[in-house]
């Protein structure tokens, strides 16, 4: 008698704070995730922290980095998660690369490009700045002074 399998089926698991254990909200753009804390490396959050367990020193490196994000998108900046390469031209001409160096870096040593974003066809008076978990990328003609 041979058995059938049921499909698999991924179950999405929920985030717990790393320190005391507890579950985060299950959506994190609601108002109970708001003072919730993540670190992101590589493209994916490598920590996730509750309100009660984060020290002041990271709560006020996490208001910083809000700070920040609002000035530069109010500079007319979009903001692209780390892992991401953003170049000039295309990749049959390619033109300089703005921002990923290092991701192409770990890309050659890994043979892994998981996860990378590319972003081409820029101009080439487009501008990226690094700012934590990415980078904030100008256009021409979006750019508004403060």
């Amino acid at each position: 008698m041979s058995r059938r399998k049921r499909p698999q089926t991924r179950i999405e698991k929920r985030l717990r704070c790393n320190r005391c254990g507890c579950y985060a909200p299950r959506d994190l753009r609601s108002k109970a995730a708001q003072n919730w804390t993540g670190k992101w490396e590589s493209g994916r959050l490598a920590l996730i922290l509750c309100p009660q367990c984060q020290t002041p020193l990271e709560n006020a490196a996490a208001e910083a980095n809000d700070a920040e994000l609002a000035v530069a998108r109010a500079d007319g900046g979009n903001f692209l998660p780390d892992p991401v390469l953003c170049i000039t031209g295309t990749l049959e001409d390619p033109g300089t690369v703005l921002y990923g160096r290092d991701h192409l870096q770990r890309i050659r040593a890994a043979g892994q490009a998981e996860n990378l974003c590319l972003v081409s066809l820029l101009p080439t008076d487009a501008r990226c700045v690094p700012i934590v978990g990415g980078v904030m990328l100008y256009l021409p003609g979006q750019q508004t002074a403060l």
